[in-house]
């Protein structure tokens, strides 16, 4: 049986991934990637701008979340680790609390990060910060 579809980054990919949710379906979203619009969270104690789009696809669709990492091992050869659910922050209302859920994935990462360092390498500038320096 066939996993999935790659869904690109572009104008318009969230409905394909909405879609892919209302089918019963699931998805994974890179979430450690630099953002310009956003919401405002922390990533290792620094503002940064992230992607609400799995957050508020928790929210819209109720859907559970399971953080999922790629650990490099010797002999070019990977673990997939899927950690447990998470629960996700929810407002008076009950619904999804999409920042605090943005900075809830923010940490999670940031963990992973702190625990394996040489795994991680950034090409882009996540914090904005190479005008300051």
């Amino acid at each position: 049986k066939r996993m999935g579809k790659l869904v690109p980054s572009h104008a318009g990919s969230s409905f394909a991934l909405a879609r892919q949710l209302e089918q019963g379906g699931g998805v994974g979203v890179l979430v450690d990637q630099k953002f310009w619009k956003g919401v405002e969270t922390q990533f290792f104690g620094q503002p940064v701008k992230t992607n609400p789009l799995l957050a508020k696809l928790t929210r819209q669709f109720d859907c559970e979340v399971y953080p999922a990492r790629c650990i490099r091992l010797p002999g070019n050869r990977f673990r997939l680790e899927i950690e447990p659910r998470i629960t996700v922050p929810r407002n008076e209302r009950g619904q999804v609390d999409v920042n605090a859920t943005a900075q809830l994935l923010n940490d999670k990462v940031e963990a992973w990060v702190r625990e394996y360092p040489e795994q991680w390498l950034w090409y882009h500038d996540r914090w904005a910060i190479k005008d300051k320096i």
